[in-house]
């Protein structure tokens, strides 16, 4: 009778052991299937080559509760076409997050001639699903210079595609100007955004003292930035109007203050540097003669 308490108490412990077991389990297994909160940033860019690119950029949960870049997110990009989308193409973030393509030339168009990009986050394994979208007109941004003027001026001219395939002129489109620096870009001038008239055009008169390089080439960037309308539309062009960059024959002198020291100094300085250590040298040696002739005479005196 006492054994079939004990089994009976034994059977009992380990049913308790296992429900709690698999109830732990249970609850565990939903967490690892939790998958991160994402967001989606779009941006369009026409290039001076015409060229016209997406750039997505996805952010995702940390553990933390941060969002960082997420790396190796599937995109889907679509075409809205109509109330259908079409496929463009898939393309994995990178390291910092983002995937880029390039649109092809005829995108699907709406009744106001502009064009729909969506990009879609859908069943990944990580990252909940995220979509965000552009719409955008096709832009075209045009510099004049002529070279042979005096007064140097610089004229933009901003059109749109129309219906019939023919260009408009844009009036009102804030233009940027730059010039291109070996980091970057810097305004060319202290006010550089100037907003185009009723023919498209947005005009001014190049400074005279823009730094160039060594022949006095600068290159002139003109930039539609995130206009509502058209995105980010950039066109260059690239003119011998800056200064001419003087060229240092010896970008590095010997001098007290530069990184190369005079002539006379380091030999100064050699000369003392070998004078001491030929010291130190001088006396080991004595040093160490004295020892083998004291090693000597205690020899010798054992032997008499």
């Amino acid at each position: 009778m006492k054994m079939n308490r004990i089994t009976g108490m034994r059977s009992i412990v380990i049913t308790l052991v296992c429900f709690f077991c698999s109830n732990a389990t249970s609850q565990e297994k939903p967490s690892s299937k939790e998958k991160s909160e994402a967001t989606i940033d779009l941006s369009y860019n026409k290039k001076e080559d015409m060229s016209r690119t997406v750039i997505a950029t996805v952010t995702a949960k940390n553990a933390e509760g941060k969002f960082v870049p997420a790396n190796n997110a599937r995109i889907n990009f679509y075409a809205a076409n109509g109330k259908k989308e079409e496929l463009l193409e898939s393309v994995n973030t990178d390291n910092k997050g983002q995937s880029v393509i390039e649109l092809k030339k005829d995108l699907p168009l709406d009744e106001n001639n502009s064009f729909t990009i969506i990009s879609k986050i859908e069943n990944d394994s990580l990252i909940d699903n995220a979509e965000e979208q552009i719409h955008y007109k096709d832009a075209n941004l045009v510099l004049n210079i002529n070279s042979s003027d005096t007064d140097r001026m610089v004229t933009a001219i901003v059109t749109e595609i129309g219906k019939d395939k023919k260009e408009l002129p844009v009036k009102d489109a804030v233009v940027k100007f730059y010039v291109q620096r070996l980091f970057g870009i810097m305004p060319v001038l202290e006010d550089n955004a100037i907003t185009t008239d009723e023919k498209g055009e947005a005009s001014f008169a190049f400074p005279k003292n823009v730094p160039g390089d060594t022949a006095g080439v600068v290159v002139l960037v003109a930039r539609i930035e995130d206009n509502d309308q058209f995105g980010n539309v950039e066109n260059r062009a690239t003119e011998s109007w800056g200064t001419i960059l003087a060229v240092n024959k010896n970008p590095f002198p010997r001098a007290l203050w530069e990184p190369n020291a005079p002539i006379p100094l380091v030999l100064t300085v050699s000369i003392l540097f070998i004078g001491v250590w030929s010291i130190y040298l001088f006396i080991f040696y004595q040093l160490r003669k004295i020892k083998e002739d004291k090693q000597l005479n205690i020899v010798s005196e054992q032997n008499h």
